[in-house]
């Protein structure tokens, strides 16, 4: 195939193109400027409140196996079995991604993802589960993880025009962490009140509202990518996602820190449940509160992110949040004492979320969209397929040495990555401006993303 031209030559009269496009000059217009369009505000909306039900869920389940006995590498498994799936399926999701319509994909999925949570709930509210259930069922999610999450990172683009792509990004992981805090913060309080079961009843019927979101788009206003009369074979299209990706280096290098974060030092589903009950002695209100402080902290990394100028460099936010990131991790393995914990877990949460965000801003605006799917697909194969590897790491460093080294040993282990890109970046010239036209290649929840099936 032909590889697009990387940088293409920047207009001479921005400020011209962005007044025909009716995009927002500045101000607090331009921190929302997606929202003009109404199919983005239906999607938007229809997110937060699912989200809120995955967070609840995402909370009380690693809650659920501590109750049950389970071991620090049971939690880790829990977490592996989420994601093994996108470790091979992701790919085959970002083929479907391009090829088939993508809403009617995320209704199905979403429904299915329904289910499940219907059925975890049925489980712990009769207390007949076991931890092997909470295996089976956090496998099915990894199956639906593995299509859902690259057909939507791929269906964003095709909700606003291109000069509202960053933007879009920056919101959808705007409602990403608003969620993240509100719905560890609800989770702690309804597992102290109520028990874990309750969680995974509000997730199953928060899904409605990504389905009723989804449903009352305006199908004439989706942008509709063209595609050839007859599609390629399965493994010809893996195959051209692949050798774009490597012979891009906006979006491989910026995969590979990616991989080496989630693999080492994005183990929090595993490791902060066991830190905050054997370091920090917190019960499960304590401990959805630490969660909705780490989300509050991405919450205010994803509005600086949503209202920073398109002439802002993007390299100093991708190695600048991954270093902040380490740092505070390391030194959150050292401390003892809630209050220092606090604030710790937010600026992690800030940092980590600038690094995590613009590394999607740039892979999106790196990829023409004929591609957009599979490149995607990989960008979900390395954030999610590496949890598998990590969670078990984790797990075991958790179950040998305590949660408290897990995340300092994680942290120091990530540094090596970070400073592989770094090095390898010096001479790449990352994207100032994200104004560019969709079909041309230009140079972001966690898992952190978390979908809807977590």
């Amino acid at each position: 195939m032909t590889i697009p031209r990387l940088f293409p030559r920047a207009s001479r009269r921005p400020d011209r193109a962005a007044a025909s496009s009716g995009a927002p000059r500045g101000g607090l217009g331009r921190g929302f400027s997606a929202m003009r369009h109404r199919n983005y505000r239906l999607y938007w909306f229809g997110q937060i409140g699912s989200l809120v039900g995955a967070w609840m869920q995402s909370v009380a389940q690693p809650w659920l196996v501590l109750e049950l006995g389970g071991s620090p590498l049971e939690l880790g498994a829990v977490l592996a079995l989420m994601f093994a799936p996108s470790m091979f399926l992701a790919p085959i999701g970002g083929v479907i991604a391009d090829r088939v319509d993508k809403r009617r994909v995320l209704m199905i999925v979403n429904a299915v993802a329904m289910l499940q949570a219907g059925l975890l709930f049925g489980l712990a509210a009769t207390g007949v589960v076991e931890i092997w259930h909470i295996f089976l069922l956090a496998l099915l999610a990894g199956f639906v993880n593995a299509v859902e999450m690259p057909v939507r990172q791929a269906f964003a683009a095709e909700l606003v025009p291109a000069e509202d792509l960053v933007n879009a990004i920056a919101l959808n992981s705007t409602s990403f962490n608003l969620s993240r805090v509100i719905g560890p913060a609800i989770a702690g309080l309804t597992i102290a009140a109520f028990g874990v079961a309750i969680n995974f009843g509000i997730n199953a019927v928060s899904y409605l509202s990504v389905l009723v979101g989804l449903w009352m788009l305006d199908s004439r206003a989706i942008r509709r990518v063209e595609r050839p009369a007859r599609f390629p074979s399965v493994r010809s299209s893996l195959v051209e996602g692949v050798r774009y990706a490597i012979a891009t280096p906006t979006v491989l290098w910026p995969l590979v820190l990616l991989g080496g974060m989630a693999t080492f030092a994005m183990n929090f589903q595993t490791l902060l449940p066991l830190f905050t009950r054997d370091d920090l002695g917190l019960d499960s209100g304590g401990y959805g509160a630490l969660f909705a402080t780490m989300g509050a902290g991405s919450l205010v990394g994803s509005l600086i992110l949503a209202f920073i100028t398109s002439q802002r460099p993007m390299m100093a936010l991708i190695l600048g949040g991954g270093a902040v990131f380490l740092v505070l991790e390391l030194i959150l393995g050292l401390v003892r004492s809630p209050f220092a914990a606090f604030p710790l877990v937010a600026g992690i949460g800030l940092a980590s979320m600038l690094m995590v965000n613009t590394i999607n801003v740039t892979i999106q605006n790196s990829v023409p969209d004929v591609l957009r799917g599979r490149v995607m697909s990989l960008y979900v194969t390395v954030f999610a397929g590496t949890a598998p590897i990590g969670g078990l790491l984790a797990g075991a460093l958790a179950q040998g040495f305590g949660a408290a080294f897990a995340l300092s040993a994680g942290a120091i282990l990530a540094v090596a990555v970070l400073a592989l890109v770094a090095w390898q970046l010096r001479s790449v010239r990352l994207p100032r401006s994200a104004a560019y036209p969709r079909d041309v290649a230009a140079p972001d929840e966690p898992p952190a993303v978390v979908s809807r099936a977590a």
